[in-house]
């Protein structure tokens, strides 16, 4: 989750991100450098940003008459109302309404639109939160079309990331499609460092959306991640300092619950969701699948130096955050080992003998690690053993038992039925 820390864009924009979304909402026909989006009256607005407002944004006496009257427009249309929308277990389907001015910008890139009233519709099976306005169901001109905006988790381990977002306690998305980024902006403050080394607000800057953080039933958070603390600042640092903006999109009767939703607070909801989405994530894959199966050992018995290898290389690898660490509350021991597959040789180009050869660089053949944790439960993972070529061998000629690492092969440890894991272990033998 690395996010920059001061969005200062000095990039050409297209004219139709010259909307000042958060300050003006104005529109212009030439493209101008991002630090002079919002002209004159957000350089004023800033003025007045020095302390962040109640709601988290800007007020709405930032915006000139028209741009006003664009962004009342928009609230007050009636066709989201319309939309048959597909409710969800969790409630958070609806229509919402944004606690700052938002801009909605074109397919093309050539139109761009005052936005305050959303579609907000999350679908159960497939764990995706989509966010659409009035200009969303555009079919024929790319100008006035303002695609819709998505939210998800990472796309790793799909279906256990929706089995654990069917079972959180909180609700966090941190996954944003391009539309999300490109095409619904806010004002979001950058800053300057003063002469005292100090950071003090300057100017907003359209920024889009990145998070799809549920505070409460009603009230979704849309902003940016809270970065993490270090030795100087504290946690969420980010979102605490002077003149921040906290985008917030918030259904009907619930806009004084929102204003209550300050830094602190969003960040330590921030913190609560993540870690909650973490445990469910791990007690997925502590479920056993009665289906699961082991794979059938290989017919190549391995050394006693072989397996004792792969013995000492998975509890190294059971350790690593990438593998034993996505079950963090858990230890686990080993019962037994063996290889599923012969050995595969990789090949490397080398000069050798006056002349580039295909030679052996090493081998390595998949095992199959059957385990306990803590509590006796039974658990599998694969994991490749690979044995280093000696020196001086370029063609395989012999092995020398240099075993130098092991590669998860099926990385994330499963749960597995006591019957299922112990099938093979009386065929776990040596040479």
């Amino acid at each position: 989750m690395k996010h920059s820390e001061v969005q200062t864009r000095s990039k050409k924009l297209p004219a139709a991100l010259c909307v000042a979304v958060s300050g003006g909402l104005l529109m212009c026909t030439a493209p101008v450098y991002a630090q002079s989006l919002f002209g004159k009256l957000v350089e004023q607005a800033v003025q007045k940003v020095a302390q962040p407002s109640a709601s988290g944004g800007l007020q709405q006496n930032t915006l000139s008459a028209s741009d006003k009257k664009q962004l009342e427009e928009d609230k007050a249309d009636g066709m989201l109302d319309q939309k048959n929308v597909k409710s969800d277990k969790r409630g958070i389907s609806g229509i919402y309404f944004a606690n700052v001015p938002m801009g909605g910008v074109s397919l093309n890139q050539a139109g761009a639109f005052a936005v305050g009233k959303f579609l907000v519709e999350y679908d159960d099976a497939t764990g995706v939160a989509t966010i659409w306005t009035r200009h969303s169901y555009e079919a024929t001109d790319p100008a006035k079309l303002v695609p819709k905006a998505q939210f998800s988790r990472t796309s790793t381990y799909k279906d256990r990331n929706l089995r654990a977002l069917q079972t959180t306690t909180h609700f966090l998305l941190r996954e944003g499609n391009p539309a999300s980024r490109q095409h619904f902006l806010y004002g979001q403050m950058s800053y300057k460092t003063d002469l005292q080394g100090n950071l003090v607000p300057e100017k907003l800057l359209p920024t889009g959306l990145e998070s799809f953080l549920e505070l409460e039933p009603g009230i979704l958070y849309v902003g940016s991640a809270p970065y993490a603390g270090d030795k100087t600042n504290p946690d969420g640092h980010n979102l605490l300092r002077q003149g921040t903006v906290l985008p917030m999109l918030v259904k009907a009767g619930k806009e004084d619950a929102a204003k209550a939703w300050t830094a602190e607070r969003i960040i330590k909801q921030y913190r609560i969701a993540d870690a909650a989405f973490d445990t469910a994530l791990e007690n997925t894959a502590a479920t056993a699948d009665p289906n699961l199966a082991l794979r059938e050992p290989s017919s190549e018995l391995p050394t006693k130096s072989e397996m004792e290898a792969a013995k000492n290389q998975w509890n190294i690898l059971i350790r690593t955050q990438a593998v034993g660490g996505t079950q963090s509350g858990r230890t686990f021991k080993l019962v037994y080992t063996y290889p599923a597959t012969s050995f595969e040789n990789q090949h490397k180009k080398q000069w050798v003998n006056n002349t580039y050869a295909d030679t052996v660089v090493s081998r390595s053949r998949v095992y199959v690690a059957v385990f306990q944790d803590q509590d006796s439960k039974y658990w599998t993972n694969r994991f490749y053993l690979v044995e280093k070529a000696p020196p001086g061998v370029f063609f395989a000629e012999r092995w020398a038992g240099n075993y130098e690492y092991a590669l998860p092969a099926s990385a994330i440890p499963l749960a597995i039925e006591k019957s299922a894991a112990l099938k093979y272990q009386s065929s776990a033998k040596t040479k």
